[in-house]
C-alpha cells in the first residue's frame, strides 16, 4: 500500500535592520603647484580619516588622483570607509560639512550587511519558513481528520533579499524573504 502524503509551502519574511554602511568622502584642491594641491587636501584628509576612526569605521582605503589643467593642478583624495550604523554616518557627514564646507564632496551611503549577519537571517529564514509549513500541514490534517507523520522532504523553493518591501521602512532597513515546501506523511 502506497503511503499517502501532503506537500505545503511556507513562506516567510523578516526585515532587518543594515548593519553596514560605506561612506565615500572627496576632497578636491586646485592649487599653482601640485605640492600645494596635495598639502591643502592631505590636512583635510587627516581630519576626515581620524574622526572616521574615531567613531569606530574600519576598513579605511584612500585614493588619490593629480591632474594638470592649464597652470592649475587639482589634486583629488577620496576615503572610502566602512561603518556599522547609518546613524554614525549621519553624525560625520553634518560635522564634516560644518568643518569642511564646500572642499568636500559626501558621496551617497551604500547599505549592506555582513557576510554574518547574512548567514544568521539566512539560517533563521528558513527556519520560520519550515515551521510555517508545519503548522500549515497540521492544520490540514485537523481539517481531513488524519494525524501528520514523519517529514518526508524539505525544498527551499526560493530566498532572497528584497529589493522593493513594503516592509522595511526606509533605505537602511531591507527584507528577507523564504519560500519552502515541506512533504509529510499522513497517518489515518
Amino acid at each position: 500500500m502506497e503511503k499517502r502524503t501532503i506537500r505545503v509551502t511556507g513562506n516567510y519574511g523578516e526585515v532587518v535592520p543594515c548593519d553596514r554602511v560605506v561612506f565615500v568622502i572627496s576632497c578636491v584642491s586646485t592649487k599653482p603647484s601640485a605640492e600645494e594641491a596635495n598639502e591643502s587636501v592631505d590636512k583635510r584628509q587627516k581630519y576626515i580619516t581620524q574622526c572616521c576612526i574615531n567613531e569606530g569605521g574600519k576598513d579605511l582605503k584612500e585614493n588619490s588622483l593629480l591632474s594638470k589643467n592649464g597652470e592649475m593642478y587639482t589634486f583629488i583624495k577620496e576615503t572610502r570607509v566602512v561603518m556599522n550604523s547609518a546613524e554614525k554616518c549621519e553624525t560625520l557627514r553634518n560635522r564634516f560639512v560644518e568643518k569642511l564646507d564646500n572642499s568636500i564632496k559626501i558621496h551617497d551611503f551604500l547599505f549592506g550587511f555582513k557576510e554574518k549577519t547574512q548567514a544568521e537571517t539566512s539560517k533563521r529564514a528558513f527556519t520560520n519558513a519550515c515551521r510555517v509549513a508545519h503548522d500549515k500541514a497540521v492544520h490540514l490534517c485537523n481539517t481531513i481528520d488524519m494525524k501528520l507523520g514523519e517529514c518526508v522532504q524539505i525544498e527551499e523553493l526560493n530566498s532572497n533579499w528584497v529589493k522593493d518591501s513594503n516592509m522595511a521602512n526606509d533605505f537602511t532597513e531591507r527584507e528577507y524573504r523564504c519560500t519552502v515546501t515541506a512533504e509529510y506523511q499522513l497517518i489515518s
